[in-house]
């Protein structure tokens, strides 16, 4: 109760003294809303938050999701329909340290939550590259220190779905309340969202290795990078990144993406020169790429997330393309 309590005190301190965060960190949502919402607090929030049904500890979910899976999966013992059949009419939330992290650190999700929109326009989320969507999934919403990720997903068998983005806060400020602001303190899931059960939120920690180039060395479009990172694959199949003529390479190195006048770029490469081969999926890469925008581009530094793939040998980078490179200062790069 003191730690709840202590929740409270902090996001009220927080409502006052967070700074606005300028732009939306999903593709085409308004701008966050700063000011916290007392519901999360009282307990008491829209007609999602009430009818999201809290599994007991002691009654299994079957549906997981996995720290390093870009969807969640039904549970190959379960007998369960999946996400979207009629018979889950009620989103449901349930709390596993051992599926989804332990120890997160409150002010962290607490900023985190405080840059999600409150419109309650229903938008639509889906699979990337499936159709034309207002975000692309999986989306993530990541602290500016890196250690709280919230993220969202469709489910298994659907490409996605439509909900407010208001009622997606909400389901996080539950997270929050039933699973963070406690101690000791998990990370959450909860299923079943959208107009047909279609999508899934969860709250896990994160901890990323990046580097930060100077204050003012990246001043990017506004949203520019957001326009990359919701192109690029983010996939959990295995991948082989190397030269592009060695074989067995999937994805030739170096890798990069960018906006039409590259202000920024995405890019993918070694940390060592040479004929060096690394194993890895998209789903890493992208989450680094992720990691990267919030904690560096977003405050106006380019940054490299470094520690990538089987042997920690490849990094990802966004800047502008006009620069040098912090990952490998004479690396070039041929974007698609």
């Amino acid at each position: 109760m003191f730690v709840a309590w202590r929740f409270s005190q902090y996001l009220s301190l927080l409502s006052v003294t967070l700074f606005s965060i300028s732009g939306s960190y999903a593709a085409k949502l308004p701008n966050p809303d700063v000011g916290f919402n007392s519901k999360l607090r009282s307990g008491h929030g829209s007609p999602l938050a009430s009818n999201i049904r809290i599994l007991p500890s002691s009654e299994s979910h079957n549906i997981s999701w996995p720290l390093n899976s870009s969807s969640p999966i039904l549970d190959p013992s379960s007998e369960a329909t999946p996400l979207n059949a009629p018979a889950l009419s009620k989103p449901l939330l349930s709390c596993s340290g051992a599926a989804y992290g332990r120890n997160l650190r409150l002010a962290s999700c607490g900023q985190v939550y405080m840059t999600m929109s409150s419109d309650t326009v229903p938008r639509s989320f889906g699979e990337r590259f499936t159709g034309e969507w207002d975000a692309p999934l999986p989306f993530r919403y990541l602290s500016h220190d890196g250690l709280c990720a919230i993220d969202l997903s469709h489910a298994a068998g659907v490409n996605g779905d439509i909900i407010a983005p208001f009622d997606l806060k909400e389901a996080a400020s539950l997270i929050i309340r039933v699973c963070i602001a406690v101690s000791p303190n998990q990370g959450g899931l909860v299923t079943g969202l959208g107009a047909n059960n279609g999508l899934s939120l969860r709250i896990v920690p994160y901890r990323p290795t990046v580097t930060c180039g100077p204050a003012g060395s990246f001043s990017p479009d506004d949203l520019a990078c957001r326009g990359v990172i919701d192109r690029m694959p983010a996939n959990n199949k295995r991948q082989v990144f190397g030269p592009k003529d060695q074989p067995g390479t999937t994805v030739g190195l170096p890798w990069g993406y960018t906006t039409g006048r590259r202000k920024c770029g995405a890019v993918v490469d070694t940390i060592e020169e040479g004929k060096i081969s690394e194993e890895s999926d998209w789903y890493k890469i992208w989450a680094a790429a992720n990691a990267v925008d919030f904690m560096c581009c977003q405050v106006g530094r380019r940054g490299v997330a470094t520690g990538l793939g089987d042997h920690k040998r490849l990094y990802a980078e966004l800047r502008d393309l006009t620069q040098p490179s912090l990952g490998r200062s004479n690396a070039t790069v041929a974007t698609e």
